[in-house]
């Protein structure tokens, strides 16, 4: 049977507790006793009502319902915890691997292919010699006055189309350019 606890005055939606438990006819003293428990399913319901776990008999199955809930509620918890760790060492993965990637092209940006895979791949790199080696140095004659009269993007994709034909001349010719 359940019992709901109510202060002198108050009505049954003012209830304090609700109480749980059986009726137990006493010879000894002609009377009625009534051993219950707390209705509770939380730790946080059962401190709310000013009581605490040791409060509920060892038997008492209310006591195995809220360690169970306890239980579930920290492994939620943890679980949550778990899946923020993982996403942001996903993130931290992939950003290593962009970060890798940049790297690589660099690094084969500025030295020819075979020698980026060597010091890629952490070899030492022997040095070579050639008996003929041609090299340009371009200047843009005016540049400056060039500059004075256009817009930032226009210098931009100017120096981004004389380039860009620079560097078509050098893959027909087999050029290594830096």
């Amino acid at each position: 049977s359940r019992v709901k606890l109510t202060r002198p005055g108050w009505d049954e939606k003012d209830c304090v507790m609700e109480i749980k438990g059986e009726m137990i006819h006493v010879l000894e003293s002609s009377s009625i006793l009534f051993l219950g428990s707390p209705c509770v399913d939380k730790l946080d319901e059962l401190m709310g009502r000013g009581l605490h776990l040791s409060d509920i008999p060892i038997h008492d199955a209310t006591r195995d319902v809220i360690l169970v809930g306890e239980q579930a509620k920290a492994q939620d918890g943890l679980k949550k915890r778990m899946d923020k760790l993982k996403a942001t060492l996903e993130k931290t993965h992939q950003a290593l691997e962009e970060e890798k990637k940049r790297t690589v092209d660099l690094l084969y940006s500025i030295f020819p292919g075979d020698v980026a895979q060597q010091l890629w791949q952490g070899m030492s790199v022997q040095a070579r010699k050639f008996d003929d080696v041609t090299m340009l140095f371009s200047d843009i004659v005016g540049f400056t006055a060039v500059c004075a009269q256009c817009t930032p993007m226009q210098v931009i994709s100017m120096l981004n189309e004389l380039y860009t034909r620079f560097d078509y001349q050098c893959g027909i010719l087999d050029i290594y350019k830096v």
